[in-house]
Parts: C-alpha cells; sequence; structure tokens
C-alpha cells in the first residue's frame, strides 16, 4: 500500500492587478515557501486576511501547494 507524506508547502495569494491593453485580466501572485506542513487552512487564511490590506492591489484568492513524497 502507498503512502504519502508532505515534503514542501507553499502559499500562494493572488492579486488582482487590472486590465492589460486589450481589456484582460491581469492576475499578480506572491508565493511564500516553506510553509509547515502542518499549518491549518484556517490559519493560512487568517494569514491571508492580514496580509491583503498591506498590498498595493486587491486579493482574489489564496491557494496551498503540497508537495508530496510517495513511498511503498
Amino acid at each position: 500500500m502507498a503512502n504519502s507524506t508532505i515534503a514542501a508547502s507553499a502559499f500562494v495569494l493572488t492579486f488582482d492587478g487590472g486590465k492589460d491593453g486589450k481589456g484582460n485580466p491581469i492576475l499578480l501572485t506572491k508565493a511564500f515557501r516553506n510553509i509547515k506542513p502542518a499549518a491549518s487552512y484556517g490559519a493560512l487564511l487568517a494569514i491571508a486576511g492580514k496580509l491583503a490590506p498591506l498590498q498595493q492591489h486587491p486579493l482574489v484568492s489564496v491557494e496551498r501547494n503540497d508537495t508530496s513524497e510517495i513511498t511503498a
């Protein structure tokens, strides 16, 4: 049976950078790497809520990207 363990985690904030000359949305991202694998989704969302007002652009989304190690 295969098992997985989170090896690395990143916290990504996406911001609305406006629109380009053709009217397409511009999305800006900020990634925070080396997030503790045990960090809860609620804690990350709370941190995003604290960081968002400090940014120049409005927050669009919050993501957590995990990389897992699969072992037998």
